[in-house]
């Protein structure tokens, strides 16, 4: 019985040396911790203005971000203990530490951005001149004043802590203070541990890194900074293959194309869940326009279409590349499809709501990086948007005010669709704020409140939209001889079969899962003049409606409509074609998705 005391003391004793670096040193941990995740009090600042409730998930997230911070933190007052100079030492890390403070202020309050992987090309790119004159067009700016304001505070702060350093540091050492600080810094460091040996682990491929950055995302400066670095350098690896690619086919090799003039659109849409839409079964009437096109025999809707990731960048690289994955082929490793049809003859226009969508995220950079960089704005489109729009509708009329008509043209519309947040896809207007949650089919689960029924209802209103959106394309060509391609980039889960919304990055795919996250609309719409001319092709793809495809297929298709011929077309993975041979479809690189749904 005597030994118990002992040992409690030894471990407390052991507890405390655990934490002294820390709970001598406090003002510089805390500073660390502070100046390091700027992403995270912009999150708390926004919910705090609007007098929202601050939700759990944002406390969480915050702790969470910085565990990765502690560790740097810990290791870092842990060094300065034990370094000769100490003061000068610290006074040296606080300089830094505040400097990179006012730079992630700077770029958040005046850019609303952080340390991407554009912000490090920018800088990498700028030279004295322009550096100059950018910091005298943004020095008195109200973010920048406002970020000074910040760090003068923080500064303040600083002083205050050491000046007290000694009185806290006391207190701290005590027995229960030291035992739940010990509690606390190692619950981050353990967490912090874990989360960065996720973030910073070698990986392959920008699919790789995008996927773990989803997974294990941490906005901390450390993460976001090795992130960027790591997608710069991915980037500079697959898109030079890739636009070496492009480039050549746009400008060399032997292509001819069958028509004189025809038209060839290619609507890409978002997040679209198939089953949330009338035209695949759902009750409520979400796609009234195109079943209206339907009924006419003028739009064929295909029933067994997949996405082979639910990551944007990665189905929309694939999309666009004329590569098999079922052949190991990367989206790099072959040429994207649009600078054959540039090649033959075919003017190439691009209209993109997305381009400038969170372009702090590495999906964004790595699917704009390749999309639109420099080489292919200039040799593969003929034009580009410059300007986003607040709704997809805004977006094909601008298209349609600005751009002369051409003989061959192929247009390219990527949407924003039903891209979270669900209610801001739609305009809040009567026309579209139809129905109530009372009309939601399916909402009886335990599960679904009356939050959540409100975004079931918002996902509807959304749908139905992107149906008038994809209207008002088809509208434009009732006349001409034209033939319009409708699909999803990836699926969404709304709440379909179990508590969850978005898309599930979990390595472990159920069948359930891939169904609503990798089953995509394909729709493909033929106006009466091309089915006039080519009825040979309407009726091939009225027959294909049921056959299985994957959308790396979607370039032979779009190259057989637009009756182009070159080296890099193929029968056999064109679904509209007599030679059509459905491969093995791989979702994410290794799941056999027609055995996951045969054996669910």
């Amino acid at each position: 019985m005597s030994d118990k005391p002992k040992i409690i003391e030894r471990f407390l004793e052991a507890l405390q040396a655990f934490v002294r670096p820390v709970v001598q040193e406090w003002p510089l941990w805390c500073t660390i911790l502070i100046t390091l995740v700027p992403a995270s009090w912009q999150s708390w600042e926004y919910h705090l203005r609007w007098f929202h409730e601050l939700p759990v998930g944002v406390i969480l997230s915050t702790v969470s971000n910085m565990s990765v911070v502690a560790v740097v933190a810990t290791l870092v007052v842990w060094l300065v203990s034990r370094l000769p100079h100490r003061k000068v030492v610290k006074t040296l890390i606080y300089i830094v530490l505040l400097v990179q403070w006012l730079v992630a202020l700077f770029l958040w309050r005046n850019f609303n951005t952080s340390y991407t992987p554009q912000v490090l090309q920018l800088l990498a790119e700028t030279n004295s001149g322009e550096s100059s004159e950018f910091l005298r067009t943004w020095i008195t700016a109200h973010g920048t004043l406002r970020s000074l304001i910040i760090v003068a505070i923080t500064l303040i702060m600083v002083l205050l802590g050491e000046h007290f350093r000694g009185r806290v540091t006391r207190w701290l050492s005590r027995t229960v203070p030291s035992l739940l600080t010990a509690i606390l810094v190692g619950a981050m460091l353990l967490q912090g541990l874990w989360l960065g040996h996720k973030l910073v682990m070698p990986y392959h491929s920008l699919y790789d890194l995008e996927l773990a950055e989803t997974r294990y995302h941490s906005s901390d400066v450390i993460s976001m900074l090795h992130a960027s670095i790591e997608t710069l350098k991915f980037q500079q690896q697959e898109n030079a293959a890739a636009i070496d690619l492009a480039i050549k086919a746009a400008t060399t090799g032997k292509v001819s194309c069958g028509a004189d003039s025809i038209e060839v659109v290619l609507v890409i849409g978002e997040s679209f869940n198939k089953w949330h839409s009338s035209l695949y079964g759902y009750a409520l009437d979400t796609s009234p326009l195109m079943a209206a096109e339907r009924d006419k025999g003028l739009l064929t809707v295909f029933t067994d279409a997949i996405a082979p990731y639910n990551l944007t960048s990665v189905t929309i690289k694939n999309m666009m590349s004329l590569n098999s994955l079922a052949a190991g082929e990367s989206w790099h490793s072959k040429p994207m499809w649009p600078a054959v049809m540039r090649r033959a003859g075919w003017q190439v226009d691009m209209w993109d709501n997305q381009r400038d969508f969170m372009v702090g995220e590495t999906f964004s950079a790595s699917l704009n990086s390749f999309l639109f960089a420099p080489e292919i704005v200039e040799r593969v489109y003929h034009a580009v948007n410059d300007t986003a729009f607040e709704f997809d509708g805004d977006l094909v009329k601008d298209y349609y005010d600005h751009c002369q008509s051409a003989t061959r043209r192929l247009v390219i519309f990527h949407l924003m669709g039903q891209h979270t947040s669900y209610d801001a896809r739609y305009p809040h207007t009567p026309e579209w704020e139809v129905w109530t949650t009372g009309d939601l089919p399916g909402a009886t689960a335990p599960y679904l409140d009356a939050r959540r029924r409100g975004i079931m209802l918002d996902y509807a209103r959304a749908t139905r939209y992107n149906d008038y959106v994809l209207a008002s394309v088809i509208e434009h060509y009732r006349d001409r001889d034209a033939v319009v391609v409708m699909l999803s980039d990836h699926g969404e889960e709304v709440f379909d079969y179990r508590d969850f919304m978005e898309r599930d990055h979990d390595p472990v795919k159920t069948a359930q899962m891939v169904r609503y996250e990798n089953g995509i609309p394909l729709m493909v719409w033929c106006s009466p003049v091309y089915r006039e001319r080519h009825p040979d092709r309407a009726a091939a793809v009225a027959g294909a409606a049921g056959r299985p495809w994957m959308s790396d297929g979607l370039g032979q298709m779009m190259l057989w409509l637009a009756m182009v011929d070159s080296q890099w077309n193929d029968s056999t993975r064109n679904v509209l074609h007599p030679s059509y041979r459905p491969s093995k479809r791989l979702v994410y690189d290794k799941i056999d998705y027609d055995s996951l749904m045969k054996n669910k």
